[in-house]
């Protein structure tokens, strides 16, 4: 069983989002290092997901 099939709310693209920021977010402030959550925010939709080898795009 994969980690998408076990826990649906990872399918949603907001809530995985919103996971990332938080964590990168509290991590960062951790060290001492605060950023923005808009400046983490606009990093992350930087970030395109790779596609699998071999897939076809449509």
């Amino acid at each position: 069983m994969k980690l998408r099939e076990r826990y649906r709310q990872l399918q949603d693209p907001a809530v995985v989002k919103a996971m990332v920021v938080r964590s990168v977010y509290a991590s960062m402030a951790l060290e001492d290092q605060a950023v923005p959550l808009a400046r983490l925010e606009a990093l992350y939709e930087q970030t395109a997901p790779i596609p699998p080898a071999g897939a076809v795009a449509r």
